[in-house]
């Protein structure tokens, strides 16, 4: 390995790595999978060692990927910071400003701003965490350029990424509680909330609000500790929790849809929504997503 490493089969060898998938990396980098597969060929050939294992469904790093991924993260941030610093990173000057509910601000969605903004070093990302319906008011006020969050009703209104059951949760080991059903919720404003609160309602079963909590973390802590059943999405259900419903004599919840809304008059909005689309079928399955042909608001 005489030669200088090629920053842009280095690009390549990242975006491979983050997306564990060639044609995942080809949808960011716009390549064809041949070709993607072709550049990764060509490092290793320049490193002299397999860099990557590949099987029919997944890619995964051997241990001189692991090694040199981090090398590359750091000569690709280099060039980055000295293309900006020259001026050549003026084209993606500005601010992006998202909107994202806890569901993904507590998940996948910082590592999908930290890879957006590596290639884009003169953009500046402003993040904001509220509750959902809140999120799509203050979009449609202009106060963001971008926001995902969740929603128990329809609407002709963003684009669906995928839709899961709200399900009610409880300590796994614990006895359910006597009496009134006491919940554990976010605060008004909330979907889940509204949803849970509407269900009991039309069952004609009492309730109380036991707790409240703004983060996710505190509504699934009321929860394990057996204080509060709280209705949440399926998919944040845990070994502490157990999923409750009509034989534990509760009624049914909604479905609820994960949406995103971005300005479409925007470039780096467009081009972020493109990279949470990806994003969300490399981790879901193309086309398990439920995407809606919605127009964005």
């Amino acid at each position: 390995m005489d030669s200088p490493l090629d920053t842009a089969l280095l690009l390549t060898f990242v975006v491979v790595a983050d997306a564990r998938s060639f044609t995942g990396a080809g949808r960011r980098l716009h390549l064809s999978q041949s070709a993607v597969s072709a550049q990764v060929v060509r490092l290793e050939e320049q490193i002299g060692r397999a860099l990557l294992v590949r099987n029919t469904r997944r890619v995964a790093l051997t241990e001189h990927g692991q090694t040199l991924l981090g090398y590359a993260r750091a000569m690709l941030n280099l060039s980055e910071e000295a293309r900006t610093r020259l001026g050549a990173g003026d084209a993606y000057g500005g601010k992006l400003r998202i909107g994202a509910s806890e569901d993904f601000a507590g998940g996948w969605l910082p590592d999908a701003m930290r890879r957006f903004s590596a290639a884009r070093r003169g953009l500046l990302l402003d993040l904001t965490v509220d509750i959902g319906d809140s999120l799509f008011r203050r979009h449609a006020n202009g106060d963001f350029d971008l926001v995902i969050g969740s929603r128990c009703s329809s609407s002709n209104a963003g684009t669906t990424l995928w839709r899961e059951p709200l399900a009610w949760t409880f300590a796994r080991h614990e006895p359910l509680p006597e009496g009134d059903v006491p919940l554990a919720c976010f605060p008004d404003p909330c979907p889940f909330r509204e949803a849970a609160v509407k269900a009991l309602a039309l069952a004609d079963m009492p309730y109380r609000i036991a707790c409240e909590s703004p983060s996710v973390m505190g509504i699934r802590a009321f929860a394990r500790a057996g204080i509060a059943i709280a209705p949440v999405p399926r998919s944040v259900i845990d070994d502490e929790l157990r999923e409750l419903g009509v034989s534990e004599g509760l009624p049914e919840l909604p479905d609820i849809e994960f949406v995103m809304m971005y300005d479409a008059e925007k470039p780096a909005a467009v081009e972020f929504a493109e990279a949470i689309f990806q994003e969300v079928d490399v981790r879901m399955g193309a086309g398990k997503r439920g995407l809606v042909a919605a127009k964005n608001a």
